[in-house]
């Protein structure tokens, strides 16, 4: 399938150089990139206890809360220089 990306200036010439450096497409590095993201933050299943959670209509009658934080979505993908 194909459709646009696009990218600031300053994305585009890191990418370009990340291209000169390892002799990839700019394409090859995007979808590596994306399949690397979707492994690392895509679940097959909520976790158990959270799924309990969700089941429970008075949450704070609850024996302690659930931990959410390390199911927050990756979507907090802001560049890091």
């Amino acid at each position: 399938m194909n459709f646009s990306v696009h990218f600031d200036a300053q994305t585009v010439a890191r990418l370009s150089a990340a291209v000169e450096r390892v002799g990839l497409t700019r394409n090859r590095i995007i979808v590596r990139a994306v399949q690397e993201w979707l492994v690392k933050n895509e679940a097959e299943e909520w976790p158990e206890d959270l799924r309990d959670h969700w089941r429970n209509p008075a949450p704070e009658l609850s024996a302690g809360p659930v931990e959410f934080e390390p199911w927050r979505p990756a979507a907090d993908v802001s560049p890091t220089r």
